[in-house]
């Protein structure tokens, strides 16, 4: 069989515009993996509330950490395919690398149809998401198999689930924190990962286990699905590798709207409660990203930075994410190399 892999991610504005957003949110706030809302209450949240009001506020958001090749998403994703494609190439192996992009361009659906026009029949579909997600995981998987059961002959599909406990990923988080952290400077390490409503976590919780809370200390196989598990899971084995002490760090959610009950603790609430500890100097990783973005960059790196230091804190280091790192470079082409099937 001829092979490929198919890296995969939500997407992003093409341009940081109002009209930019809009076209944005006009797929993103469309899917009901996401927004699992009655369907009017969908469109009358995208068409009444996103796309006039929020659409062009955010805009001038991710004006501000826009890059002069386009958004750092994009960026990041386009040097990503790049380098596992040499890799490849370099190792004499003829396996095609695309992105694809629920959202935005290139979309899911142009990949796989470049995929079907190529002659690509096993493909290794390898989302970017770090954490297993209905929200976003299994929505650009249920694009995938929609997309595959249209060609003429159904292509042989795998799936990789999540990279938490992937030894690779692991190594490449652990080398990046190796490298950027200021140790001597910051009294304590925040573990930072957006934050998802409780009943998106309830829908992967086939067995009924989940209480968001002691539940989630272990990924077992009641929970193997639980994105708030396999946050914690992120975290311990990072900090395994480290050698850290549990007193050195912390884990919230960030990135909540709306007024139902999100996955704890919220970022802003602990961020106050190290202040009244005595906190004062913190960096803050953010492992449920694989590049930076208006959430690491301009929610953590300025707004919670504003909040913290306004607080009284005396010292908040955001860290980089993975973006183009040769070490996360790396690893990709070392996940997807490990998930294909023999020849």
């Amino acid at each position: 069989m001829s092979k490929a892999v198919l890296l995969l991610n939500l997407g992003t504005p093409a341009e940081p515009t109002a009209k930019g957003l809009r076209d944005f949110y006009k797929y993103f706030f469309s899917d009901p993996f996401v927004f699992d809302m009655n369907p009017l209450g969908r469109w009358m949240l995208r068409n009444l509330i996103i796309l006039p009001f929020r659409a062009p506020k955010t805009a001038k958001d991710y004006a501000t950490i826009w890059m002069d090749d386009g958004s750092p998403l994009k960026v990041y994703a386009d040097r990503l395919q790049a380098s596992v494609q040499k890799a490849y190439e370099s190792a004499g192996e003829d396996v095609l690398v695309l992105n694809g992009m629920a959202y935005s361009k290139p979309r899911i659906c142009d990949a796989m149809a470049e995929l079907e026009s190529k002659g690509r029949t096993e493909i290794l579909v390898l989302p970017l998401f770090p954490q297993f997600s209905t929200a976003t995981t299994a929505s650009v998987f249920h694009e995938v198999r929609q997309e595959a059961a249209k060609w003429q002959s159904a292509p042989k599909l795998q799936f990789v689930d999540d990279l938490f406990a992937e030894p690779a990923f692991i190594r490449a988080w652990t080398d990046l924190i190796g490298k950027h952290l200021n140790e001597d400077e910051v009294d304590h390490v925040v573990f930072s990962y957006h934050g998802l409503p409780e009943s998106n976590i309830k829908k992967s919780d086939s067995q009924n286990v989940c209480s968001f809370g002691s539940c989630c200390d272990q990924v077992t196989d009641s929970n193997r699905y639980c994105y708030r598990a396999q946050c914690m899971a992120t975290t311990k084995n990072i900090v395994a590798e480290l050698g850290w002490g549990e007193d050195r760090y912390s884990i919230a959610f960030q990135s909540r709207f709306g007024r139902q009950a999100w996955i704890q603790p919220y970022l802003d609430e602990h961020l106050e409660k190290l202040l009244e500890t005595g906190v004062k100097k913190i960096a803050v990783v953010t492992p449920s990203f694989v590049s930076d973005c208006l959430e690491t960059i301009h929610e953590i790196g300025i707004e919670y930075r504003e909040q913290f230091m306004e607080g009284g804190g005396e010292a908040f280091q955001l860290v980089p994410n993975l973006n183009d790192e040769p070490v996360w470079f790396n690893s990709v082409y070392e996940i997807s190399q490990s998930h294909q099937s023999p020849a």
